[in-house]
């Protein structure tokens, strides 16, 4: 098992297992897209095992009043058909890992309220919930 973060030409071969939760997403919009996020600071990391990606998180660098500077993960996909804990282990923690690197006081995620298995990994790995996130679609 290898854990690496992608270079720009590397997203490409992420966007399977991204498409596993964004379904909506054909290949090219989400190289678009992230082509536009890689601007902002969004860094794709994936776990690499037998030649397969079998997990990748996403996510970015910021600074807000309320957390100070911290680690938001926007996304994190372990391969449906694996199902490797061991592999959302590891990444997690070469998270941590470089979040503390990058002098980050925290590390962050949002998880939709039906995904229960996800929490109950989260809470697994010493997170806990912090708050309720509201939004509307407008």
């Amino acid at each position: 098992m290898k854990i690496k973060i992608a270079t720009e030409e590397e997203i490409k071969y992420c966007y399977e297992m991204m498409h596993q939760i964004r379904e909506d997403l054909t290949e090219r919009d989400f190289l678009s897209a992230i082509s536009e996020q890689l601007k902002n600071g969004y860094k794709i990391v994936y776990v690499i095992q037998d030649e397969e990606i079998i997990c990748i998180a996403g996510f970015t660098i910021g600074d807000k009043l309320s957390w100070g500077k911290h680690l938001l993960i926007e996304d994190f996909v372990t391969n449906k058909s694996i199902k490797s804990i061991e592999a959302a282990e590891a990444l997690l923690n070469f998270i941590k890992i470089y979040a503390k690197q990058q002098k980050c006081n925290s590390i962050h995620l949002d998880s939709s309220i039906q995904k229960e298995e996800a929490h109950k990994f989260y809470l697994s790995q010493k997170m806990k919930i912090d708050s309720y996130h509201f939004s509307i679609n407008i």
